[in-house]
């Protein structure tokens, strides 16, 4: 069971992950009757997505950044990332899904063996850093690709969280198991210096 007075901390969201929020919600206003394909609704976001400016990208690079600030706020009172990390290996379950990926984590798996090449001697904490700074100088077209590969992640760790939670509400006993496992999100988002701008139109 939970924690008492200590809410589960929900993953950060993205710039485009708030903006494919806005698409589907947009769309089902629009067609309220119809079945949403999540597979063709994704591809018409991205498609989207790509054709935008950096003005119309602005208000979701904002909602991303006031995310961002909510959940350093809620890590804070949690007790920090140490706590939580703490209490999700007590109660991690090995047959549980695994966890969507951010797009820093995607851009990380791929540059990593590039960085320990050209540094052999590194520790594990010097190649996070030099990561964390190629993750700055990433182009935005780069960056969207990343992106794009995150939320593809999250759709399927979202379905076989689906799948996992139908299993183990039928075996008696677990039912701390979907408790522990019925939140998720996306992580780590480096958020652009951006100005103001205006809300794109949806899809």
């Amino acid at each position: 069971m939970r924690d008492i007075g200590k809410p589960p901390v929900r993953g950060k969201t993205s710039p485009y992950g708030f903006f494919v929020k806005m698409c589907y919600e947009e769309h089902k206003k629009k067609y309220p009757n119809e079945n949403v394909q999540v597979t063709e609704i994704s591809k018409k976001c991205s498609e989207k997505w790509k054709e935008m400016s950096d003005d119309e990208k602005r208000r979701f690079y904002e909602l991303a950044q006031k995310d961002a600030e909510r959940y350093q706020a809620e890590v804070a009172a949690y007790g920090g990332e140490d706590a939580m990390r703490k209490r999700k290996r007590a109660k991690k379950d090995p047959n549980a899904p695994k966890r969507a990926l951010s797009a820093f984590f995607f851009f990380s798996q791929d540059r990593r063996p590039d960085v320990q090449q050209q540094h052999p001697e590194w520790k594990v904490g010097q190649v996070a850093q030099e990561l964390g700074r190629l993750w700055k100088l990433v182009s935005v077209e780069e960056k969207d690709m990343y992106e794009r590969k995150a939320l593809a992640d999250k759709e399927r760790y979202a379905e076989e969280m689906r799948d996992y939670k139908s299993a183990i509400t039928k075996i008696p006993g677990l039912d701390h198991l979907e408790d522990e496992h019925s939140h998720s999100g996306m992580h780590v988002v480096h958020v652009d210096d951006m100005q103001h701008g205006q809300i794109v139109g949806a899809i």
